[in-house]
């Protein structure tokens, strides 16, 4: 059953009759489901694990540096006793909310794990019992995401689209600028919508798609229940399918009989709802340059309903990885980026986090090394080929091998950061650096040698406990009312 857009937003009360003529909204089919208590857990379809052959013992792994590695490679330049590139930024200006505020935050891997966005709602005071209103990024079943839902499967017909990477994912982009495709027919994604068992679920659930000029015709089961047949033939752009029943829904199984899909995510809604609003649209590898690509009248069709009172940007970590890093070329990318999302979200206050230190593994041997009658011989041929950066600013050679700043990401992110907070002046937003709560330049391995660890093992991602303790400063630095102050 498809109900006229006009008559479903005037009865739940969601858009004023003037705005129609403002606002662009995506169409919208509604379907009647019927919602009951599953008797069983979501079951998700096996998927076949290539057969890889057992791999042999590394010899010679990757670790953190030692203490006596790092005194080699001093991070201050040999020539002004200063650290290198450094220079004054501002302090961050202090953002008011409360909780009844509405915020989105898109970043990179840092966001997609969402240690760090767990720990701002519990500062911030949110009741544990409270259901907002919340969109689901389509990056469910990605390495390194975690969402606020009990279940999700996903099965192996489905290919990411992040909108860093341009093209078609870039032209139709989803809320959360990653998107979902298939066009194999069997394809499925299933959910179940709740936090725990315990949880009620949603009355509403809403399917974000892109609408193809072809009808496309999928397959829909809530709760265990028989499957429904719907065909979509709205017109072409951003499409809703809303499931509405009458009591709160827990498992949604989404199956493709006859389309080529693209999945934007979900939005669930429910009768209990409260006002604060968090949407956090992580994913790992992601650039700012999603917003610099996307087609921006595609993706404020999203917003159209749902607007912000905050936006958080959290982003630089991978633009770091560019091999040599640009900061010119970074600089016009991110400005571009921020304009963009200036446009989408004019009213909104911004705020622009930097990434935080990151360090350099080096190999077993070149720490070795250092620790006298402690290296085998076969170790200590391995240390001659490694080549390391001495406390002058100079590389020392044991042989023939490769140069090992043990700081060179320090710098980039201390050039990102310090980027991040010109373009943040310039647009009128907030800056905050991770590196900067951490301490500065260097301190990744302060981090990963503190107790518990801080960093993990990577020397680029936090721990649980390093996550939050970055939000307890960063909730601290915007004069955020929390719960403790940071120890």
């Amino acid at each position: 059953m498809r109900t006229p857009l006009f008559l479903i937003l005037l009865s739940i009360g969601v858009l004023p009759i003037d705005a129609f003529a403002q606002q662009r909204l995506p169409a919208v089919t509604i379907v009647p489901v019927r919602a009951h208590s599953p008797l069983q857990e979501l079951g998700c379809e096996g998927k076949s694990s290539p057969v890889r052959p057992p791999a042999s013992p590394n010899p010679d792994p990757m670790e953190i540096p030692s203490e006596d590695l790092l005194e080699d490679a001093t991070l201050v330049d040999p020539g002004t006793g200063e650290l290198p590139g450094a220079a004054s930024v501002p302090s961050p200006k202090p953002v008011a909310v409360n909780d009844s505020f509405r915020i989105a935050v898109w970043g990179d891997s840092h966001l997609a794990a969402n240690f760090f966005t767990e720990e701002l709602v519990k500062l911030l005071k949110v009741p544990q019992d409270m259901a907002p209103n919340v969109l689901i990024p389509a990056n469910m079943g990605k390495a390194g995401v975690r969402l606020p839902l009990r279940k999700t499967c996903v099965s192996s017909q489905w290919k990411y689209e992040p909108g860093y990477l341009g093209g078609s994912q870039a032209a139709a982009p989803g809320p959360a600028l990653v998107n979902m495709f298939s066009d194999e027919a069997g394809a499925t994604l299933a959910w179940d919508v709740r936090k725990d068992a315990q949880s009620p679920g949603y009355e509403r659930v809403r399917l974000l798609y892109q609408q193809t000029e072809v009808p496309m015709v999928v397959g829909i089961s809530v709760d265990g229940d028989t499957e429904q047949e719907v065909t979509l033939h709205e017109n072409a752009g951003p499409a809703v399918l809303e499931l509405v029943a009458e009591r709160p829904m827990a498992q949604i199984r989404l199956r493709l009989i006859d389309a080529r899909f693209r999945f934007h995510g979900l939005e669930l809604s429910s009768a209990q709802s409260k006002p604060f609003v968090l949407d956090v649209f992580g994913y790992p590898g992601a650039t700012v340059a999603s917003w610099k690509l996307a087609n921006l009248d595609y993706l404020r069709t999203w917003f159209a309903q749902r607007p912000y009172q905050l936006v958080v940007l959290e982003f630089g970590t991978n633009e770091g990885n560019g091999k040599p890093f640009d900061l010119s070329s970074y600089r016009t990318m991110l400005t571009d980026s921020v304009r963009n999302m200036k446009t989408v979200f004019p009213g909104a206050a911004c705020i622009l986090i930097a990434p935080g230190d990151r360090g350099v593994l080096v190999r077993r041997s070149e720490n070795l090394r250092k620790k006298k009658g402690a290296v085998s011989r076969a170790l200590r041929s391995i240390a001659a080929k490694v080549k390391v950066w001495d406390r002058h600013g100079k590389r020392r050679t044991a042989g023939a091998g490769v140069a090992v700043d043990l700081y060179a990401f320090s710098k980039i992110h201390a050039a990102i950061g310090r980027v991040q907070a010109e373009v943040a002046a310039g647009a009128g937003c907030t800056a905050w650096s991770m590196q900067d709560a951490m301490g500065g330049q260097g301190h990744a391995y302060q981090w990963a040698q503190a107790s518990p660890p801080l960093m993990a093992k990577d020397l680029i991602h936090f721990t649980v406990a390093g996550y939050r303790h970055l939000a307890k400063d960063f909730v601290r630095d915007m004069g955020w009312n929390v719960a403790s102050p940071t120890p």
